[in-house]
């Protein structure tokens, strides 16, 4: 199969929780992008109960269908964990204790101040023939099964531990058996500007791509993915001409692009700071510290990121912030005034360079015909020398909270960008 036009992939999600709902599958997209970015093309996606025939039926029909099967879930060491007996018996293979896996699970658990019992020993019991992945950051191996030119991968249902297993170990056996060099992807980040846009402005750039070279888009909250993708007779071939489009679509956009690959708008900003030896403070109000949770989510952070305050209530935009009596009267505390005050009274709490006000009407109950729900205003940058924006949202307050963050964040980073 490697070397052929495309490697077909069908993904099998394998657990009564996500049937219910009871637990997002969040593995889908993140597993369907990875391989995308790997030139593996995803032709179905299946999610199955925890029921032998359901699971060994979805393996027959996906072996038929597609090159690579990917299952997640299932390898547990409980009753309704039977991935590993359905590979058995698909695979024709005897299932057997394997005392190499059930070492890596003893020290695992024992690096957790814990003991092996039963059950973990069921999780070691496993088909015959079949190569086994140590999983470092859990019990369940990933298991990979090879017949001719197709193969099998079997991993746990952990986000985590799925994703380490995949990237780590899975994918190295996929580059040599699967996955020609030939293609060649990319993916540029952009942010603040709305995909049809986005669309707009390559219009031109779309028109003139070589048939070698594909432009998708991936749209999301604030921010829009482009991947291009180039195939060409080598892989020197594909990269040459996917660096001379990349860098093409990179000037057309400009500051919107604003990474690539796997990059964060948090961890862009974090760098940005990092290396101007910048500090920041945020102040925070229909976000609730869901700003200062992303920029923290950045390792590191703690060199720049110096901490917030949460002024939900004017009492603390007027005690902690320095916001006056007369701005809130008169402007409301959803205005652009009102963060102004709110930016300027955070970077002198904190002694900082830099800092994040935002306050809003996140919904679904507190806007007015003036200030409908979803309006929000940001400020960003010095006391001094700062940019102000407000946004008219239409999404829920879960959503708006978060669009809200990451477009004060994105304000930021081009504040960052245009000094």
């Amino acid at each position: 199969m490697k070397g052929s036009t495309n490697t077909r992939a069908v993904l099998l999600f394998i657990g009564d929780e996500l049937l219910i709902g009871q637990t997002e599958n969040t593995n889908a997209g993140w597993m369907a992008r990875k391989l995308v970015e790997w030139g593996i093309e995803t032709i179905e996606m299946r999610t199955l109960m925890d029921d032998r025939e359901v699971i060994k039926n979805a393996f027959e029909e996906a072996w038929e269908k597609g090159d690579l099967i990917i299952s997640t879930g299932g390898l547990g060491p409980t009753n309704d964990d039977m991935t590993a007996e359905v590979l058995a018996d698909f695979c024709r293979a005897e299932l057997e204790f394997n005392e190499e896996v059930f070492s890596w699970i003893k020290e695992y658990k024992e690096k957790q101040g814990q003991s092996v019992n039963s059950l973990h020993e069921k999780q070691a019991v496993l088909p015959t023939g079949l190569q086994y992945f140590r999983n470092e950051s859990g019990t369940a191996p990933a298991m990979l099964y090879e017949k001719g030119d197709k193969v099998i991968v079997a991993l746990p249902g952990v986000p985590y531990e799925m994703k380490e297993l995949l990237t780590d170990k899975i994918y190295p056996r996929l580059k040599e058996k699967l996955i020609s060099d030939n293609l060649k992807t990319t993916t540029l980040l952009t942010a603040g500007i709305p995909e049809s846009e986005i669309a707009g402005q390559l219009e031109d750039f779309e028109n003139q791509l070589p048939k070698s070279l594909s432009i998708a888009y991936l749209p999301g909250l604030v921010r829009v993915r482009i991947r291009l993708s180039a195939r060409a007779d080598s892989e020197s071939k594909a990269e040459e001409v996917l660096q001379k489009y990349s860098q093409e679509l990179q000037s057309i956009l400009g500051d919107a692009v604003y990474g690539r690959g796997e990059e964060t708008l948090e961890g862009v900003l974090g760098g940005l700071l990092k290396k101007n030896n910048l500090s920041l403070a945020t102040a925070e109000s229909c976000t609730g510290g869901y700003i200062a949770h992303l920029i923290t989510s950045v390792a590191g952070s703690s060199d720049y990121y110096k901490g917030s305050v949460v002024a939900y209530s004017n009492e603390i935009k007027k005690g902690q912030l320095g916001v006056k009596e007369s701005t809130l009267e008169e402007y409301g505390a959803v205005s652009e005034e009102t963060v102004r005050e709110m930016l300027a009274g955070v970077c002198h709490k904190f002694q900082t360079d830099l800092g994040i006000a935002v306050s809003g009407i996140a919904g679904p109950g507190g806007g007015s015909e003036e200030k409908p729900v979803g309006t929000v205003c940001v400020a960003v940058g010095r006391p001094d020398d700062y940019r102000l924006e407000t946004y008219q949202l239409n999404q829920n307050r879960l959503l708006n909270i978060e669009k809200s963050s990451l477009l004060a964040i994105n304000m930021l980073r081009l504040f960052l960008w245009g000094d």
